[in-house]
């Protein structure tokens, strides 16, 4: 590798490019703001109380073998019995729904969020009950690395992932309180 060569510059999502129809898709007890968790990234944040139980989805995404998919950040791989592993992109805002703003949790512990399959499609479960928070906060208490002074205490705790489930990717998280999903 050329220890000269500079990685490439990551485009940083704004809210001003998210689409029309994902924004009208929002559940009540979420909106979407910068994440914390990825500064490059939107996130999905937690303003209502989310009940234990709570399902989420379907993550929406075009339906693309592995070999077509530029970017796995946003995509879950199903596997169809006449098609084998098939993946769910959702690279393309205009192609996915709010849940491919669910961002990964910087640890397990931050882990509350499950990923189901269902019927070929994935939903996210919460595991246990959400506290509100108020956009304000995300200013008053920056989130740092696993472990920093002043980090929020997460607020739901992990889980095991479903062995038996048919998708790949990774447990999901809803950490304290940004909507995120733990690789």
């Amino acid at each position: 590798m050329n220890q000269n060569a500079t990685e490439p510059a990551v485009a940083t999502e704004t809210l001003a490019e998210v689409p029309e129809h994902v924004l009208r898709g929002l559940p009540e007890e979420v909106r979407l703001f910068p994440s914390a968790v990825d500064k490059t990234r939107i996130g999905v944040w937690a303003t209502k109380p989310i009940l234990k139980g709570k399902k989420f989805g379907p993550f929406v995404g075009d339906k693309k073998k592995r070999s077509q998919v530029k970017n796995n950040v946003y995509m879950w791989e199903v596997y169809y019995p006449n098609l084998g592993w098939m993946c769910i992109d959702a690279t393309d805002p205009e192609k996915g729904n709010w849940l491919r703003y669910v961002n990964w949790a910087c640890s397990g512990e931050e882990q509350n969020l499950f990923p189901l399959e269902i019927n070929r499609a994935i939903y996210y479960k919460t595991l246990k009950t959400a506290s509100a928070w108020h956009p304000d906060a995300l200013h008053q208490r920056p989130r740092t690395s696993p472990g920093s002074v002043g980090r929020p205490k997460p607020r739901l705790q992990p889980s095991s992932r479903d062995h038996s489930s048919k998708s790949r990717h990774s447990a999901c998280s809803l950490t304290a309180p940004e909507v995120t999903w733990n690789q």
